[in-house]
């Protein structure tokens, strides 16, 4: 059986090795007849839910593989509507609609800013209505007026500059022309001298310049802390900081895999919109973190690792795991046991196990 459980780990592994799949759902499979309604199981490993599903809860005891939904479609659960429009939808009496803070644009919802309020790309940045030209776009992590446009009402639209002769609304539109910056916050300018946004790795003056939510500038811009850099979207995002927090991304987890001096990769995901560990893994510590299970015999540098192949809990000993009721041999210890005098090692850790079981 110990031969089965370490091929079945084997298998966890090089499933984890294929990157972020956002479809996992928790089921170990052989054949797709395992899986549940709508799902397949890749590499006679684990099953994942067919393209246009996403795995949630169908109700309060059961999860499913439920259908993507856009708007104005019938949902069930919230992850329908964002595989499909975004993290700043919901669903709203069965179907998908936008958050109360949100707004659609190109059928996805952006959370909605005026101009002098933070965003992160274009679309945050509505004034109400959608023209044939956009009148606001994000520069450097903040909604300001196109070039030769000027805030008003509070941020909710802007109007054009007008020079000598034209018409205008107040004074402040007969400003010099091309000079949006004029308002606070939302300048585009830098001690007077245009300097180009700086994106997550490259050269940096100060944080103005490193346009992006979760930025800071040491030289290049860098994710603050308690956040992470992900790499598909060349952008920040914040860590999640305990088992079954929401999450978007794996990499919102990795916090959650072992620890500073011990990390553990790939021992916490983001299933199903929550940090979970994986297949491999399993919870332990105060806090709890996730650790990929290291058998009796097996090396290791923290206690948490160990479990027995009951799944109870060990300790690492001297660089290998053992526990209070299992009994290694030799063969747990790999081939360099092997190549030492008669079994003194294995004899051993045998005779300190059995110390601190009385």
């Amino acid at each position: 059986m110990a031969g089965w459980g370490l091929w079945i780990f084997a298998l966890f592994g090089l499933a984890l090795a294929q990157g972020p799949e956002k479809r996992r759902t928790g089921n170990v499979c052989h054949a797709d007849m395992d899986c549940p309604d709508n799902a397949f199981c890749r590499q006679s490993s684990y099953c994942v839910c067919k393209d246009g599903f996403v795995y949630a809860a169908v109700n309060s005891t059961h999860k499913g593989c439920l259908k993507e939904a856009r708007m104005g479609e019938e949902c069930v659960q919230h992850i329908q509507c964002h595989s499909t429009m975004g993290v700043h939808s919901e669903c709203a009496d069965s179907v998908c609609a936008c958050a109360p803070n949100a707004h659609l644009e190109d059928d996805r919802c952006y959370e909605t800013a005026v101009i002098g309020e933070r965003c992160v790309v274009d679309q945050n940045c509505f004034l109400g209505e959608h023209g044939t030209e956009r009148q606001a776009f994000c520069v450097r992590g903040y909604c300001t007026c196109q070039l030769q446009y000027s805030p008003r009402d509070n941020g909710t639209r802007c109007v054009r500059d007008a020079t000598l002769g034209e018409e205008c609304e107040d004074e402040l539109q007969c400003a010099a022309p091309n000079f949006s910056f004029k308002t606070h916050q939302i300048q585009d300018f830098y001690n007077f001298i245009c300097v180009r946004d700086a994106t997550l790795g490259e050269e940096c003056e100060d944080e103005l310049q490193c346009a992006g939510v979760g930025l800071q500038c040491r030289g290049t811009c860098r994710c603050r802390d308690n956040w992470v850099a992900h790499q598909e979207t060349n952008s920040c995002v914040e860590s999640v900081k305990a088992l079954n927090d929401p999450c978007v991304y794996d990499v919102q987890c990795d916090g959650l895999s072992g620890a500073k001096d011990a990390p553990s990769p790939g021992a916490a995901l983001c299933l199903g919109g929550a940090c979970t560990c994986a297949y491999s893994a399993h919870a332990a510590g105060t806090p709890q973190h996730c650790w990929h299970r290291r058998r009796p015999g097996q090396e290791c540098r923290r206690d948490e690792e160990c479990v027995s192949e009951e799944d109870e809990p060990g300790y690492c000993l001297s660089g290998r795991c053992t526990c209070k009721t299992c009994s290694p041999d030799e063969r747990d210890f790999g081939s360099g046991a092997a190549t030492m005098n008669p079994p003194y090692l294995a004899t051993a850790v045998l005779f300190i196990a059995a110390i601190l079981r009385h």
